[in-house]
């Protein structure tokens, strides 16, 4: 069984490699061959699948600090974001330890605007880091009262603070213990995707406890070190050019996090794909497949990625740029991206669906008779795919960029089983769903249920509506947490951090937690016997408790299915 990495096995395996002093660490030499075999296997896998959006309750959970129960963050820069905005999070900078708190004008706009906040801790060496200084900083972004991620010293595999790495795990420890004593930071491990290649991630990790996500640089390079005549090897070695694509680039990392099964929630802490070199811009036709890429085809491979940060910002001194602020058509990419309700549109929301295999997708309820579909498609230097989409085997509909969406109107279709084929670039695919009604299940025939009996709420004699039906769990009946709440005259707030719904009224509060066993009433616990959760896109609480705890007299009459609520 593979272990995780701790800090004796960690600490062991450098004092054995290491004969020299610390600052003379010497990193193993790799074995190049295997490693070009690594990554050329890596580059060449091709991927052909058909997507549909379900419900979040498919999304992968950690359990991690500041870790929305499904969805993505989706952010820039903060000083680049105005023509993006409303966006789930920015980017900002602290640098070293010279900087006291956040520079106008991103502090402002985190202040005002409902965002998470990606911190990025620069520090240029780890002599300097004053533990002092670092708790005066948190102290101050503390008073903002907003989620924020601490990405501390971070690209350490390709820069000076990486070269002891048993000095760098023990910063990174010692600061982590700082920002675990603040409730609404979450603590940052990341790495360039990449990276030195005689420098593995291994050698830097600090330990599931110091770490709260796992984030990674990663930079779509449209040119390796900016040379338009790179070799075979350091395209494939670094992933660039007919290779860069943010779907290949994550492999490396995430592979890592498999071998040492490293169970966290992942995020591009900053990244982008290259639009502008010291040659002049990028053909859009490089660049508009590999945008779609990193925003699109990341969170349908990829559900653990639950954080995508881009670095809009254009500074002609380098050789290689990213902005897409100036390009219209990365904009509009962008915004087409940032529209999806698999992203969070601020700190607070919840996603509408998460993506998810459409064999694995369950129960899709069409919406205005259509069901969305989408393709994840990618074939080595084949940049311009057309997914063609079939239904019984005639010819429906083609899209040709990325994610390649169908809206499949089911509506004249009958119930029972059927085909769908996607085909592309001499590939293809073939699917049985089956139909039923206003909906369609993609794998397996679905059993037969009868339709459960409709349950009724009815609060002071009016009967309530919702739009999530009530449902019937452990003989206890859940309703939407939101209208009932209302409902029954109370304020209502939820904190995303906690996963937590504040309800008050008059004299009282309570705080139910999701998938917790017990509410807290004015500060005391009572016993749920059946805890609130989500189903589809709501979070449901049981009627009888909620409402007992405002204060109503609540029934059940069984002939009618109702649940009768006097305030």
């Amino acid at each position: 069984m593979k272990k995780k990495i701790i800090a004796a096995t960690l600490l062991l395996s450098i004092t054995l490699l290491c004969a020299a002093p610390a600052f003379a660490f010497s990193f193993p030499e790799p074995d190049w061959g295997a490693l070009l075999r690594e990554k050329e296997n890596m580059v060449n896998e091709t991927d052909f699948e058909l997507y549909a959006e379900a419900s979040p309750d498919h999304a992968p959970y950690y359990g991690a600090r500041l870790e929305p129960r499904s969805g993505a963050y989706l952010g820039m820069i903060a000083e680049t974001s105005d023509e993006f905005r409303p966006l789930s999070s920015y980017l900002t900078y602290i640098d070293n330890m010279n900087q006291p708190d956040l520079y106008y004008p991103a502090n402002q706009m985190i202040k005002d605007d409902d965002v998470a906040t990606m911190v990025g801790w620069t520090i240029h060496s780890l002599d300097m880091v004053d533990i002092n200084h670092v708790r005066n900083v948190l102290n101050t972004l503390s008073s903002y009262n907003k989620p924020m991620f601490i990405r501390f010293a971070n690209e350490m595999n390709t820069s000076g603070i990486g070269d002891d790495p048993t000095k760098y795990v023990d910063t990174f420890r010692a600061v982590a213990n700082v920002v675990h004593e603040y409730p609404n930071f979450a603590m940052v491990w990341s790495p360039i995707d990449l990276g030195s290649l005689d420098r593995p991630f291994k050698y830097y990790y600090p330990g599931d406890e110091y770490v709260d996500w796992v984030g990674v640089s990663c930079y779509s390079l449209r040119y390796f070190q900016g040379n338009p005549n790179t070799t075979y090897k350091d395209s494939v070695y670094f992933m660039t050019g007919d290779y860069a694509w943010a779907t290949n680039r994550l492999k490396p990392i995430l592979k890592f996090m498999s071998d040492y099964n490293i169970q966290k929630p992942v995020m591009i802490s900053e990244g982008g794909v290259t639009t502008a070199t010291n040659h002049g811009p990028v053909d859009e036709s490089w660049v508009a497949p590999r945008l779609r890429n990193m925003l699109w085809s990341v969170i349908m491979k990829y559900p653990q990625i639950k954080m995508i940060n881009y670095f809009n910002i254009d500074r002609p001194d380098e050789a290689v740029r990213y902005p897409i602020s100036g390009y219209s058509y990365a904009s509009n990419i962008f915004k087409e991206a940032a529209q999806c309700d698999a992203y969070l549109h601020s700190a607070s929301d919840t996603a509408d669906f998460v993506f998810r295999p459409a064999n694995n997708a369950g129960t899709l309820a069409a919406k205005n008779g259509l069901v969305r579909l989408y393709t994840l498609a990618y074939m080595p230097k084949n940049p311009n795919i057309t997914v063609n989409y079939y239904i019984d085997g005639t010819w429906k509909h083609s899209a040709n960029q990325i994610p390649y969406i169908y809206n499949f109107d089911i509506s004249a279709l009958t119930d029972g089983a059927h085909t769908l084929k996607i085909s592309a670039s001499g590939s293809e695919k073939s699917y049985t769903f089956y139909k039923r009604g206003g909906a369609i299940q993609f794998g397996a025939e679905p059993a037969y249920v009868p339709a459960a009996p409709t349950i009724n709420v009815n609060l002071n004699g009016r009967k309530l509506t919702f739009d999530q039906p009530p449902v019937m769990e452990s003989d206890r009946v859940l309703v939407p947490m939101r209208k009932i709440f209302e409902e029954l005259g109370a304020n209502v707030y939820w904190d995303n951090a906690s996963q937590t719904a504040i309800a008050e009224k008059g004299s009282r509060t309570i705080l139910i937690k999701i998938n917790a066993s017990y509410m807290i009433i004015n500060g005391d616990r009572e016993s749920l016997d059946v805890p609130a959760r989500l189903i589809g896109d709501r979070t449901m609480v049981p009627a009888r408790a909620v409402s007992e705890a405002l204060g109503c007299y609540v029934t059940w009459d069984d002939a009618t299915q109702t649940v009768v609520i006097i305030d």
